[in-house]
């Protein structure tokens, strides 16, 4: 693939800084963070399918790299040949895909903001994961599939995700809960969010706590990782859902606690307050889906402020998730 791995030379220099830090600002950067671009597989597929050279599709193969193999056997599950272009053309053909083909490719005609922000969100990783491979970006089309695929250091999007919550296919595939996470403003926090799962490992996730608390560093992290500090942007909530996680915080906490849900190791209820939702089932339906990890979020700041930590330590230090909230002195008051 015509694509170069770099890693700043100043990454050292950067790393000293990270102690001095505040807590919740975004990690500290150089003027010259290197740009990087996006690598539009999307692109290639169609001009494979275009193609009747031989030696031109082979060329297209050898571009791709390992990518391939997992696109067309993993992702679309098409078979190998003889039967694989009549199974990739029928795909790419298709009068859905045709239009979501032609809709991404015109949407993002134009990628020059989506690779600033990515060059910043790369920079600020490599600072709080200096032994990961720098990420190599890409887009495909995967047919309202998976939103972010990885492989090694390639992090590939699929661009038909991410056409905006009034695109008129969605309401046949996503949830009216949903829509607002398909917007284009969402690529650079759900890159954020798979690349922090990928290189942050969870040190115990038994209980409602562990999940919570998890979730809550994975969000605190996306913070520092990307341009804004807004948990509700983090989170894909709306103003009113934020509003009422606010008003409510204090009956939010009091119903895990007296309930008994905190150190439940249940993982039906678990995923009543982590995982998208229209509501959370276990408080009212006014609650919003994932209002564990915006909590988990609230404990994650209150510790990494009150205790001066840095959001470098915070990834790698292995301090118990229970120690983290007894130390946060988090009351939601």
């Amino acid at each position: 693939m015509k694509l170069s791995k770099f890693l700043p030379l100043y990454l050292v220099v950067i790393l000293t800084l990270l102690s001095c830090s505040h807590s919740k600002s975004r990690l500290p950067l150089p003027d010259n963070v290197v740009p990087l671009q996006v690598f539009r597989f999307d692109s290639l597929i169609c001009e494979y399918v275009a193609s009747t050279d031989t030696l031109l599709q082979k060329e297209i193969i050898d571009e791709a790299g390992d990518f391939w193999n997992v696109y067309n056997f993993h992702l679309l599950r098409l078979h190998d040949s003889p039967a694989f272009l009549h199974g990739l053309s029928a795909f790419v053909n298709d009068t859905i895909i045709s239009r979501l083909i032609s809709d991404a490719q015109c949407q993002y005609a134009d990628m020059t903001q989506l690779e600033h922000e990515l060059s910043y969100l790369s920079a600020r990783y490599t600072l709080l994961f200096p032994d990961e491979p720098y990420p190599i970006y890409q887009s495909h089309i995967s047919g309202l599939g998976l939103s972010v695929v990885t492989l090694d250091s390639i992090v590939s999007f699929s661009l038909d995700c991410y056409l905006g919550a009034d695109y008129p296919i969605y309401p046949y595939r996503y949830h009216n809960y949903e829509l607002a996470m398909h917007q284009p403003s969402r690529i650079q926090y759900d890159v954020a969010e798979v690349l922090l799962r990928n290189a942050y490992k969870a040190h115990e996730r038994t209980t409602l706590l562990d999940a919570m608390i998890y979730e809550g560093i994975v969000a605190y992290g996306m913070s520092c990782m990307t341009d804004t500090d807004s948990i509700a942007t983090i989170l894909a909530f709306s103003p009113q859902q934020i509003l009422w996680c606010e008003n409510n915080e204090e009956l939010i906490w009091k119903n895990i606690v007296e309930n008994g849900h905190l150190f439940s190791s249940d993982n039906m209820l678990i995923n009543k307050y982590i995982q998208p939702a229209p509501f959370a089932s276990p408080l009212t339906q006014d609650a919003p889906g994932r209002v564990g990890r915006w909590i988990g979020f609230r404990i994650v700041s209150e510790y990494a402020d009150k205790c001066k930590v840095s959001p470098y330590d915070l990834l790698h230090d292995s301090i118990a998730y229970s120690e983290i909230l007894r130390l946060s002195g988090y009351d939601a008051k």
